[in-house]
This record gives C-alpha cells, sequence and structure tokens, in this order.
C-alpha cells in the first residue's frame, strides 16, 4: 500500500492537529485526556493531484520517558519501513527537549525521507527558536503552526515530491457498529466470533479515533465498520473510578455507531447497568440490537428472557433481540443480518407528500389534546433527514404535543412509514420557527 506520510513525535507536540489539519476534518481527538494510550489512526488525504495516507501515532502518552522510547521503536520498526515520508514533529516553543534527540536517534537511519516539522512556530518570536532544531542531524526543516495552518501548505508541497501518483484505498464507508454492555458479558468474545467467521473478510484499520479502533469487514457483500473501544485504558495514577471509563467508552462507541448492540449476560437478565446503556442508545436515537449472550448458562428460556427484557428494556420496542451464544460462534450470522435489517430502516427515505399522508391519517385516528380549548393543527410534516429517520412537524400549537401523545405518535408513524426496526426522531416547530 503506497503513499503513506507517517507522523511521529513525543506527546503534546501537536500531532493530532497536524493530522486533522492535513486530512482536512476532525477526526483525532485532540484533547488531552491523560494516559488514553491507542494504537496508530489512519486517514485519507489529498494535495496537488495525489492522494495519500497519513499515520498518526498519538497514542504513544505512557507514564515515563522510557515507556515512551519503548513505544517510539516498536512503532518505528512496524511503521517506518512502509512510510514514504516521515514528519517528525518538535515543539517550537519548547525547544528541544531529550526525548525530541532520543527519537531523532532512531529516526536517523531513515534521515532520507524524514521532514522535521518545528509546530507551534505562531509568530515572529518564536520563528528566532528554529534554526536550533538543525542541531537534530535532518537538513529538511519545516516551520509551521498545524493549529492556524500557517506553513502547512509549503510542508505538503514538500511532501508530495516523494509520492506516486496513485489512488489510495480506505474503507471508510458500511455499517458501523458498536458492541456495548457491562464487563464480562462476552463483547469480545462476539467481536471475535463475527470476525473469525470464514465469510467475513476482514481488512487493515481504516480510521480511528483517540479511544476507538474501526475494523472494517465484509459480509455476504456488504461493509461493516466495528468500532472497538477496548483499548482505553484507566491509568493507575488517575483515580477515576472504572465504572466512569467503561461509560465514557460506551458514550464514545455509541455516537460513533449506526447501529448499537447492547450485549446482556442471559445468565442474569438485564440490570441496572444494561438499562443505563439502553437509556444512552435511545436518547441518542441510534439503531439497537439488543443481544442476549451466554444463553447457554440461561436459567430461562428465550421466550422468558424475551419477556423479561421487553418489560426492562420497554424504551427500546423497536430493537429486535437476538440470543448467542458467542464462545460457540452460535447466532452470530443471525446477528449480522438483524444489524443490516436494523441497518436499512435506520436509513430509510420518505417522499414528502407519503409523510404527510401518514401524518394526517394518525391524527384523524387520535389528534392530540386540545391546547387551551383550541384544536391542533399540523399544517405540514416533512422528512429532514435518515439516521435516524428524522420527521418535522409544522404546527400551530408545537407546546400542546405532551411525552405521552409524542411516543403514540412514533408508534404508529413507525407503523404507516414501515420503519420497525430504528428509532424515529420527531422534531415539532410552531410556524415561526
Amino acid at each position: 500500500m503506497g503513499n503513506r506520510v507517517v507522523i511521529i513525535g513525543r506527546p503534546n507536540v501537536g500531532k493530532s492537529t497536524l493530522f486533522n489539519r492535513l486530512i482536512g476534518k476532525r477526526y483525532a481527538i485532540v484533547e488531552d485526556f491523560p494516559g488514553i494510550t491507542r494504537d496508530i489512526i489512519e486517514g485519507k488525504a489529498s494535495w496537488g493531484g495525489k492522494e495519500f495516507i497519513v499515520v498518526d501515532t498519538g497514542g504513544l502518552v505512557p507514564e515515563t520517558k522510557d515507556e515512551i522510547i519503548r513505544e517510539v521503536r516498536k512503532f518505528v520498526e512496524k511503521e517506518i519501513p512502509r512510510a514514504d515520508v516521515i514528519l517528525f514533529v518538535v515543539d517550537g516553543k519548547e525547544g528541544i527537549n531529550p526525548l525530541d534527540e532520543e527519537i531523532a536517534k532512531l529516526l536517523y537511519p531513515y534521515k532520507d525521507k524524514v521532514i522535521l516539522v518545528v509546530n507551534k512556530v505562531d509568530n515572529k518570536r518564536i520563528e528566532k527558536n528554529v534554526p536550533e532544531f538543525y542541531s537534530l542531524g535532518f537538513e529538511k526543516v519545516f516551520p509551521i503552526s498545524a493549529q492556524h495552518g500557517r506553513g502547512t501548505g509549503e510542508l505538503l508541497d514538500e511532501v508530495i515530491k516523494y509520492l506516486k501518483d496513485e489512488k489510495v484505498e480506505t474503507v471508510e464507508e458500511g455499517i458501523k457498529v458498536a458492541f456495548v454492555g457491562r464487563p464480562n458479558v462476552g463483547k469480545s468474545s462476539l467481536i471475535n466470533a463475527i470476525l473469525k467467521d470464514e465469510r467475513v473478510i476482514v481488512s487493515p484499520i481504516a480510521g480511528t479515533t483517540r479511544d476507538a479502533v474501526e475494523i472494517s469487514f465484509r459480509w455476504k457483500d456488504k461493509n461493516f465498520i466495528l468500532i472497538d473501544t477496548a483499548g482505553v485504558r484507566r491509568p493507575s495514577k488517575v483515580e477515576y473510578g472504572v465504572e466512569f471509563y467503561s461509560v465514557g467508552r460506551s458514550i464514545k462507541a455509541i455516537e460513533l455507531s449506526d447501529v448499537s448492540c447492547l450485549v446482556i449476560d442471559a445468565s442474569e437478565g438485564p440490570t441496572r447497568q444494561d438499562k443505563r446503556l439502553g437509556g444512552l442508545i435511545e436518547r441518542r436515537y441510534k439503531g439497537c440490537v439488543i443481544v442476549t449472550n451466554k444463553m447457554d448458562i440461561s436459567p430461562w428460556s428465550k421466550e422468558e428472557l424475551e419477556a423479561i427484557i421487553r418489560k426492562e428494556l420497554f424504551f427500546l420496542d423497536f430493537a429486535p433481540i437476538v440470543f448467542t451464544v458467542a464462545t460457540k460462534g452460535e447466532g452470530v450470522e443471525e446477528l449480522l443480518n438483524w444489524i443490516d435489517i436494523v441497518y436499512k430502516d435506520y436509513t430509510k427515505q420518505h417522499k414528502t407528500s407519503f409523510i404527510n399522508r401518514a401524518v394526517h391519517k394518525i391524527l384523524s385516528e387520535k389528534p392530540p389534546p386540545r391546547y387551551k380549548g383550541k384544536e391542533v393543527k399540523v399544517y405540514y410534516a416533512f422528512q429532514e433527514s435518515t439516521k435516524p429517520p428524522t420527521i418535522v412537524l409544522i404546527t400551530n400549537y408545537p407546546d400542546a404535543w405532551k411525552e405521552n401523545y409524542k411516543r403514540f405518535f412514533i408508534k404508529k408513524l413507525r407503523e404507516y412509514l414501515n420503519i420497525k426496526y430504528a428509532p424515529i426522531k420527531l422534531v415539532i416547530k410552531g410556524r415561526e420557527d
């Protein structure tokens, strides 16, 4: 795979900011979140008619200098031989740091393809520091400000001199699927069971954010992107509870997904934590499949368990339930089928005329309660977007639409629009809105 541009440097020199600047979208998470490590992240960029993959190593945030060097060495051995250009990023504000010197030693054997990027050069005063960086031993030195875009054009002009004229492929399209659930419910076993299915073709990593890795795979000619947040570890120095980290991870995974698979332990049934996670999925209007794993040790039959889940997780009434034994690969095919069905509903688009007919049908069956003695009317309705299907109603009295009536209305909409397995987001506006 040609045309790889690799960004390397010690923590907090602005690697992620430069990565975002080069790929032209906010992909990496650049806030400092202490001690969260991750693997590499990749994104696609183009400049001067050439396409290339940008690889960021922003995950090197271990506790000690030795650990950082060990991580960098590991990375250099694996990634650098494949790279066409290495962007070695240092901090122009701070000047040379002993860690920069250590990393320079590791990169020196590859110096022909190293460009030294002096970042955070935001003004003339800092510019005066630039010459000292020549002592690191690389002849191509570019002062830039990744934050403000200063000097990045000149840097890219230099980068593309090293690259071939070829298209680069990344799998960025596909159904984004996240597995969330309490610890030890079998999320990893499920992911392994999916990826080990002989009909599944797994591609290399397609692009990730700091606290999630995206693994793309194909099944029955469909692209899926698995969002895996397991790489986020709790640093020993920072005593947030494990709970905080697993919930934070789950929120991130849910937000990135199209379909969230809520994994429940069939031997215990739905717990309070499962309800909380289910609530997060519902509030973010995500497609959902409830996966009841470890059915081989469940004290309930499928029918009994389904009844319990429907009662406890009543707010996820649109989500299908799949029963699995991940360690034996049971139910995996059915799960992938359901993810596909949910996604189809999640991306369904209807014509305005069709939406209006459905809305007026529901209103004629059961109109909203009168508002201050006056009739509540809907002048117009349309579908604003998909993922989730979002229906906008223009009405004379937005305040008349109370929660219980809205729930009834959405249930009916789902029936008439044939969106059985995805949430519908209802937006109610007054004429003046």
